[in-house]
């Protein structure tokens, strides 16, 4: 089936070496290859066979396939070669010429040296915001979407923008695709939301924004290894983490915080978290199970929510980061919780703690609860809660795609019904109108859609339906059971997963 070519989430034992070539470049492409790759920019391509080239258009048996890689039509196609974004062929081409994507196709073949040797180390990622720091240079601030993996669960996140400094109302915003995916982007708006009397403006996991007083550092903490006060007093990257039990990746861990400076009235903690990557490696482990099926069963999340129940079971043992107050008989009561899926960029809430400085003991003591091994702390603090405030939605004005105005992209994140679909390598700047005065305003970013990941060769090898089905049926057996595998990686996996970023730019 000629869909077994498509390098996206579907079946095929074959080994693809993919080479890129643009459309300018249309003469260059390997007529060796059985098939070729026309992506266009809604997200759609053609896989052909029998193809040719004849002058500027490119013709072929084939199949036109949607963003999600159903089949649209068949049939005999000829494309003009400026409708089609990237041509992909899966022989190795040695030379190139003009602007054919050298450097591209040998980033790949390094990428596909780290994935051989460490499957599950592979980078991956949503899309990946960047926009400048006090200093100017830009940060990596905020991941989108992370937990979208499918159609089906298409979701809207939103991120605080915790180190931009605006130094006037022009906010400039890079969206890349680092990795080997497909995203989906219904929208990336901005959020500017007044900051009135108070230091900042946090948001809380249930996305209501509050004023908050300037937030104090603890003055003591406690985990599994004694002293962990330091990597939680500023938002500097130097983050508290903890290594995965040996044998249930379910098991928890407890840190215990104390306050000694406490704000006046109501109480909320600020938490900057990010997750490790034993989440990313348990999704590559789950589509290594599914295997050739791994298409059919994300499909059948569109069916209703017993799919998406069976399939969200490890998730909720793994769960959040829960917050805990003493109760009135001295035990520990939850206030909220808190977390957000994925590795690359901090997240930002406050959790309400549903008690005043009137009614808080000195010092106040705040217990947090979490998967041993999964999250990394950056900073936690303690404020007062103001006010709730009102956003201000901001939509970009222009965007730019390798330094020239893209109006197509523009119209397309101003349509909430067409998505903006990018490919590896592909990366927008997004420019935004902030408000006057955009030092009186809290920056938050939100962006809604999806992704898809591409299924990587290596991962049909371990192809097991047993296992696969125990992923829904026994999630607690199956954290039990991977944790011996994730521990051979968890030394190394960080320091794999980053080399093995995948980037036109």
């Amino acid at each position: 089936m000629l869909a077994c070519a498509v390098l996206f989430i579907g079946g095929c034992t074959y080994r693809v070496v993919r080479t890129f070539v643009e459309p300018d470049e249309v003469a260059t492409l390997d007529d060796r290859s059985p098939f070729l790759k026309a992506h266009l920019a809604s997200g759609h391509v053609y896989v052909l066979s029998s193809w040719d080239v004849d002058g500027s258009s490119i013709s072929g048996t084939g199949s036109l396939l949607d963003p999600n890689r159903g089949e649209v039509d068949t049939g005999f196609f000829t494309l003009p070669a400026d409708s089609v974004r990237l041509f992909e062929t899966n022989v190795q081409q040695r030379t190139w010429s003009g602007t054919a994507l050298t450097v591209m196709a040998g980033i790949t073949a390094a990428v596909a040296g780290i994935c051989a040797a460490n499957p599950k180390t592979c980078f991956g990622s949503c899309p990946t915001y960047y926009v400048a720091d006090e200093g100017g240079r830009p940060l990596l601030q905020a991941e989108g979407f992370s937990s979208s993996i499918a159609p089906a669960l298409e979701a809207t996140d939103l991120d605080m923008l915790m180190r931009a400094r605006p130094r006037d109302r022009r906010l400039e915003v890079r969206v890349t695709n680092e990795a080997l995916e497909t995203h989906v982007i219904r929208h990336t708006d901005i959020l500017a939301v007044p900051k009135g009397g108070g230091d900042r403006v946090f948001v809380t996991p249930a996305g209501a924004f509050h004023e908050t007083t300037q937030p104090g550092a603890p003055s003591r903490c406690t985990g599994s290894e004694g002293d962990c006060l330091a990597p939680l007093l500023d938002s500097d990257g130097l983050e508290r983490f903890s290594l995965a039990d040996s044998t249930d990746l379910a098991t928890r861990e407890v840190i215990d915080l104390e306050f000694t400076d406490i704000p006046a009235g109501e109480l909320g903690l600020v938490i900057q978290s990010r997750q490790t990557l034993m989440t990313t490696f348990l999704i590559y482990q789950a589509l290594a199970y599914l295997g050739n099926e791994a298409s059919r069963w994300l499909a059948a999340l569109e069916d209703g929510d017993g799919a998406r129940e069976g399939a969200e079971g490890i998730g909720r043992l793994l769960g959040n980061v829960e917050v805990l107050v003493p109760a009135a008989d001295g035990s520990w009561a939850i206030a909220g919780v808190v977390g957000e899926t994925g590795p690359l960029a901090s997240d930002t809430k406050v959790v309400p703690l549903t008690i005043s400085q009137g009614e808080a003991s000195s010092p106040l003591r705040i217990r947090l609860r979490l998967t041993q091994g999964l999250w990394r702390l950056d900073r936690v603090a303690l404020v007062g809660m103001g006010p709730e405030v009102e956003p201000v939605r901001i939509l970009p004005t222009s965007v730019f795609r390798d330094g020239a105005a893209d109006p197509e992209a523009l119209r397309v994140l101003a349509d909430r019904e067409e998505p903006l679909v990018t490919l590896p390598g592909d990366a927008y700047d997004l420019v935004y109108e902030l408000p006057a005065n955009p030092e009186a305003y809290e920056i938050f970013l939100e962006a809604r859609g999806y992704y898809l990941e591409w299924m990587r060769q290596e991962w049909l090898a371990e192809e097991n339906p047993l296992a696969a089905m125990m992923l829904v049926v026994d999630p607690a057996g199956t954290l039990r059971s991977l944790a011996p595998a994730f521990k051979l990686e968890e030394p190394q996996i960080e320091n794999l997963f980053w080399n093995s970023r995948y980037a036109r730019n």
